[in-house]
């Protein structure tokens, strides 16, 4: 797999840009070949990567932004003299920084870079010498900052998301991360985090973190069809199972749906069986321990379990009577009938897809501090 092909032109637009700005300028010579060089790198780290954040990190860690920059202003400094002076270095180094700022004022989703680019920029304005900017820039922190990953607002934006989402499971993990940041930059004389130390830590979290939530989502999967078997079997016993989607055939044929029903009514039992067994095996979770788990309760509190508490009510009182060769009892029918004449077998606050949906990271940044 490669890195989004939409995030990496968001990330090299303006490097490619460079390059065929001095392709339009004919310039050539080492500084242009160098320059080529580190993008083609960059280029093929998107390819050779598939996670954006390990990807921008990467390009970070080994200096590449600022290994461009240098040699493109370098190639046009070339353009106007033979030789590369301080002063030429100095404005077309100052001239890219200046691009990638204006670049980066424009593009919304990366407001939270914009202060480290204009620093640089301020400094380059500031009327130093190159090698004084260079040495400046170095001891003000300021190339650190374009290295850093400036993962605070994605970080708080990801638990942003798990919150937005109802996916709660992942915030202990994220505030983890959000804390170990916080750490580093807490640390730094510079207030920026060191790129490879956050990026080792933030692997190892996900790493310590990911058999937990594997164990989660499978636990909540489990539970989940227990649930809709046995709403199934005792839903299949009712007056309406005959005009009901879950049994009706497709052609239309009565028999076959009739058949539909029966084998729901004659095997969920024995499914039922078969999967609260297994369930037991692998999580020492029984029929009862449901109700109680953490991932039961998350989901009924964030009203992201489709059933209604009256279907699920019915669910917990004919559970026992969901076996091989059984029937539900005439109460459970009828309120199962009731249920759906009401139309209340689904949860009727459940969040709607628009609750669900986080805003833009772009729309978030304006209320981030």
């Amino acid at each position: 797999m490669a890195v989004d092909p939409g995030m990496v032109d968001m990330i090299l637009g303006t490097f490619r840009n460079m390059v065929a700005e001095i392709e339009g300028k004919k310039i050539t010579g080492d500084a242009v070949d160098n320059m080529k060089a580190v993008l083609a790198q960059m280029e093929g780290l998107a390819k050779e990567m598939d996670d954006l954040a390990s990807y921008s990190t990467k390009l970070a860690n080994d200096g590449l932004f600022t290994k461009f920059s240098e040699w493109y202003g370098r190639a046009l400094a070339s353009q106007s003299s033979g030789s590369s002076s301080d002063e030429d270095l100095m404005a077309r180094s100052l001239k890219a920084y200046e691009d990638s700022l204006n670049y980066l004022k424009q593009q919304p989703e990366h407001a939270h870079i914009v202060p480290v680019v204009q620093r640089v920029v301020d400094l380059g304005r500031s009327g130093v010498s190159y090698p004084v900017f260079l040495r400046m820039a170095e001891e003000e922190g300021a190339f650190m900052g374009l290295n850093s990953p400036h993962a605070g607002p994605v970080i708080a934006y990801d638990i942003y998301c798990a919150e937005r989402m109802r996916t709660v499971e992942r915030l202990p993990m994220l505030l983890s991360i959000q804390a170990k940041w916080k750490e580093l930059v807490a640390r730094s004389p510079f207030g920026y985090a060191d790129p490879l130390e956050y990026e080792l830590a933030r692997q190892q979290i996900e790493w310590q973190h990911e058999p937990s939530l594997i164990r989660w989502k499978a636990i909540e999967d489990r539970w989940d069809r227990l649930i809709e078997l046995v709403i199934d079997w005792v839903d299949s016993f009712c007056s309406f199972a005959p005009y009901d989607a879950r049994w009706v055939d497709p052609d239309g044929n009565r028999a076959k749906t009739q058949l539909n029903i029966e084998r729901t009514q004659e095997c969920n039992p024995g499914r039922l069986k078969v999967r609260e067994d297994i369930f037991y095996e692998y999580f020492g979770l029984r029929w009862n321990d449901i109700f109680t788990h953490e991932t039961f309760v998350a989901k009924l509190k964030n009203k992201m379990i489709w059933y209604s508490d009256d279907s699920l009510a019915l669910a917990r009182d004919a559970h026992d009577r969901c076996v091989p060769g059984g029937k539900p009892e005439g109460d459970h029918i009828r309120r199962a009938e009731d249920i759906h004449a009401s139309k209340r077998f689904k949860r009727p606050d459940m969040p709607t897809s628009e609750e669900l949906t986080p805003v833009a990271f772009a729309e978030f940044l304006k209320s981030y501090k």
